[in-house]
């Protein structure tokens, strides 16, 4: 069968919309669209008129690409205010013939949902990691086996109702329904991360603009999880401070010449700064620009070192570490992060898709094509991408409507 998706990842960055088509176990992308994010700060949206005219540019940028009108789509969510905790449930096997059935596996999670949650924060994700029977643990599929009691191991992440709320709003002024919430590590662990690597114990570290998420997988399941308030766009600050150059020029600088350990750098090399209004072009050591880079760099993979060492598993990454997310693209952040969480780490980019898989192959698109994948593997999914067919007719008309009064 047939299935359209669309993926929605709100950065501190960019709004990037993928249209994809999922059949028999393959995934294509056929629409993408970018824009620049206006009002979105440290992975929550803070301007909501703002955040749906990116949405909309970039809906439609995807939209005509790949010919198909966007009803819904997966969204990602992050932000600092993003909560993962472990919870255990049990519950008896009361059948006569004592076998596991999938009500007694949704009986035990329902169960290991029942923890105390702040008033202000909503559930968006319970994640099963293991179960046991009896005594025997790291049970991944219990249905059909025979025992007395039943437990399970899940992660269970929440979010802030506000930060839903804004996110619901936005998507939907831009004329988009959510089909699904999901959390932006989890989605790019969806098109990152192998079973093998998952089962071996590893971590992901997504470096977004504003904020970086991690998320630790053991056993096949997620572990751990935690958003930290730092990324890409500190860097490009402290650039824009530190070489007395605007924010907009600072990140041409970093996307151009930075690197994030200084001893990879020529130490006579130089790189020619932009000009600015008022001011000519100059020339500087790189060496100077990775001078300010690095600190900022090493902050955060010392924050994220922080984290393994609070999940308590540190020593059990068999998997070492894999970088996603904008920031990754700097040279030398893999040598960096090495160094500082003394784990082997490398840069993924989204690999097994096809169509457009040129345009998405940058480990930047790494959340946007895990939401992609992240729904096509849920089984059937929402009909809610169209051809442009009388039905996509109707669907621009309520778009124009939406956008125009």
């Amino acid at each position: 069968m047939k299935d359209y998706l669309c993926a929605i990842d709100i950065g501190s960055s960019l709004v990037r919309v993928l249209v994809g088509r999922s059949e028999e176990g393959r995934l294509d992308v056929l629409g993408v669209g970018c824009s620049p994010s206006r009002g979105v700060r440290a992975g929550a949206i803070v301007n909501i008129d703002a955040t749906v005219q990116a949405l909309r540019e970039a809906v439609r940028e995807a939209e005509l690409m790949s010919g198909l009108v966007v009803e819904g789509a997966s969204v990602n969510i992050s932000g600092k205010h993003l909560r993962g905790d472990n919870s255990r449930g049990v519950v008896a096997i009361t059948n006569r013939e004592r076998v596991v059935t999938q009500a007694d596996v949704l009986r035990v999670i329902e169960g290991a949902q029942n923890i105390r949650i702040p008033a202000d924060q909503e559930v968006i994700h319970v994640l099963s990691r293991e179960f046991a029977v009896d005594d025997q643990s790291g049970v991944r599929d219990p249905v059909g086996m025979t025992g007395v009691r039943l437990e399970a191991d899940v992660h269970i992440v929440t979010a802030s109702t506000t930060a839903i709320g804004n996110l619901e709003k936005a998507v939907t002024a831009a004329g988009i329904h959510i089909d699904e919430i999901v959390m932006s590590s989890l989605a790019s662990a969806s098109v990152e991360l192998s079973a093998g690597e998952k089962d071996l114990g590893v971590v992901l570290v997504d470096t977004g603009g504003g904020v970086v998420d991690v998320i630790v997988f053991l056993d096949g399941g997620v572990f751990y999880s935690a958003v930290l308030p730092l990324g890409g766009n500190h860097v490009t600050q402290d650039l824009s401070i530190g070489l007395k150059i605007p924010f907009d020029a600072a990140e041409i600088v970093k996307k151009t010449s930075g690197v994030a350990l200084e001893s990879l750098v020529d130490p006579i090399e130089k790189v020619e700064l932009p000009g600015t209004p008022g001011r000519p072009a100059r020339w500087i050591l790189r060496q100077d620009i990775a001078y300010i880079v690095e600190p900022r760099m090493r902050e955060i993979f010392e924050l994220v070192d922080a984290e393994l060492l609070k999940s308590g598993r540190k020593s059990a990454l068999g998997g070492g570490l894999i970088l996603t997310g904008g920031a990754a693209l700097l040279e030398g952040t893999a040598d960096l992060a090495e160094q500082v969480l003394g784990l082997p780490a490398v840069v993924a980019s989204p690999s097994g898709v096809g169509g457009f898989a040129d345009r998405v192959s940058g480990p930047e698109y790494a959340t946007a094509v895990g939401l992609l994948r992240y729904m096509s593997q849920q089984g059937p999914v929402h009909r809610s991408v169209y051809a442009d067919d009388e039905r996509g007719v109707f669907a621009r008309m309520r778009r124009w409507l939406v956008e125009n009064f």
